[in-house]
């Protein structure tokens, strides 16, 4: 990046009216001289011509970055030594920002090097995928078959508009099938690599398939786990009988009721929820008479991994116990419990928001007590059921009620 400018101009007659230092005319002066160039002394590496009957004391630039031909020019006014210094403070400032991805975004040396799947940044899995047989740039994508990214210009529109429209070709060779992004180039990058991420046909030979589509946004359409917890009723005889409950529940993700409910999720089966209902026999209700517990406690825990279909919410009195219960969880579809996935609360101090005792507060001229909230105590492991949602049908897997049976085709 360096400034141009025509040669230097020389200084007029020393006079008091012409003295540089006179700071009001300096300043007039700048303002006559910009209004009347209107534009830089440079523009793509040649002087523009310029009045040289009547030379100022300073000089207009344009800061050119060597980049695309559409970046708005920079302008900067003043001597050779302030020119010097605004150059080298706008240069500072322009890779600063560019090391915190604020700056310049080359947009189309990023599309092209998407169209080919980012060939030159290496993976042993990308090698593979490039090296194999049909030397896909994408999984499952050949090289014939690449996107396609180009832009669209205004036909109607006086002047500059504040925004790129792409038309995105998710295959080059099927010119029927295309996508419209707009905004900024650095927000067009980034909606094309999401939408691309998700599609269905983004998964081929040795990728990985988007479950946004099928999973996460279809949620409801996979059958879910549900266990339940509830204190003893000999435990509840300080807040008047009231039992202490909780409910935890997840989804089986790569499951559903029926063929053709969700392309490339397979068919629950009855030996399928026999192996639920005993890896949950073996971590919940081991031994009759010692039922798993947990904790109750004023602090809130959350488990959000959405893709393996968890969304788990806890009270527990700390994170130990909490993380305990998810792991627990976890096994009955052998998965690894990820800490990232684990959330705390926002509330800093949960025992003085939620105090054991609330306020009594004045109602209608009367002492009223609020309902406590959060209350502390241990629940125990009732029962756990299978629920397939597009049909209603429930299985119960494993229970300690007397009144809620274990499904009869289980056993």
């Amino acid at each position: 990046m360096a400034p141009k400018s025509p040669k230097s101009s020389k200084s007029p007659s020393s006079s008091p009216q012409n003295d540089p230092t006179n700071l009001g005319r300096f300043e007039r002066k700048i303002t006559e001289e910009i209004n009347k160039r209107e534009a830089p002394t440079f523009v793509e590496g040649k002087p523009i011509p310029i009045n040289m009957e009547e030379r100022s004391f300073f000089d207009v630039y344009e800061l050119d970055f060597g980049r695309l031909d559409d970046e708005p020019p920079l302008v900067i006014v003043g001597n050779d030594a302030q020119i010097a210094l605004q150059a080298s403070l706008l240069r500072a400032l322009d890779q600063m920002l560019t090391s915190r991805g604020l700056g310049f975004f080359n947009f189309w040396e990023w599309a092209k090097r998407f169209e080919v799947g980012f060939e030159g940044f290496d993976s042993p899995e990308l090698k593979k995928m490039r090296g194999g047989k049909n030397k896909e740039v994408w999984p499952g994508v050949k090289r014939e078959d690449r996107p396609l990214i180009r832009e669209l210009k205004p036909s109607d529109v006086l002047g500059d508009i504040d925004f790129k429209l792409v038309q995105f070709f998710p295959n080059r060779s099927e010119k029927e099938e295309w996508k419209i992004f707009t905004g900024s180039y650095r927000e067009i990058s980034q909606q094309i690599i999401i939408w691309w991420n998700q599609k269905e046909a983004g998964a081929g030979s040795g990728g990985v398939a988007s479950r946004l589509t099928s999973d996460i946004s279809q949620l409801s359409k996979h059958p879910y786990i549900s266990l339940y917890f509830r204190e003893l009723p000999n435990s509840a005889g300080s807040r008047g009988g009231t039992q202490l409950e909780s409910e935890i529940s997840f989804r089986l993700m790569d499951m559903v009721e029926y063929e053709g409910l969700i392309p490339g999720k397979s068919v629950i089966s009855i030996a399928d929820i026999k192996r639920f209902k005993n890896t949950i026999e073996r971590t919940f209700n081991a031994t009759p008479d010692k039922p798993y517990q947990i904790q109750r406690g004023r602090g809130s825990y959350t488990y959000n991994n959405w893709p393996l279909g968890y969304k788990l919410w806890l009270l527990g009195n700390s994170a130990a116990e909490a993380e305990r219960v998810f792991k627990d969880i976890l096994k009955i579809q052998n998965h690894t419990f990820d800490e990232i996935y684990m959330g705390v609360g926002a509330s800093r101090n949960p025992a003085k928001k939620y105090p054991i005792a609330q306020p009594k507060k004045k109602v209608v001229g009367e002492d009223k007590s609020l309902p406590n909230q959060r209350q502390t105590g241990i629940v125990t492991f009732r029962w756990a059921k299978l629920i397939l949602p597009m049909t209603k049908e429930t299985f119960i897997l494993v229970s300690r009620e007397t009144r809620t049976k274990v499904d009869e085709r289980l056993k």
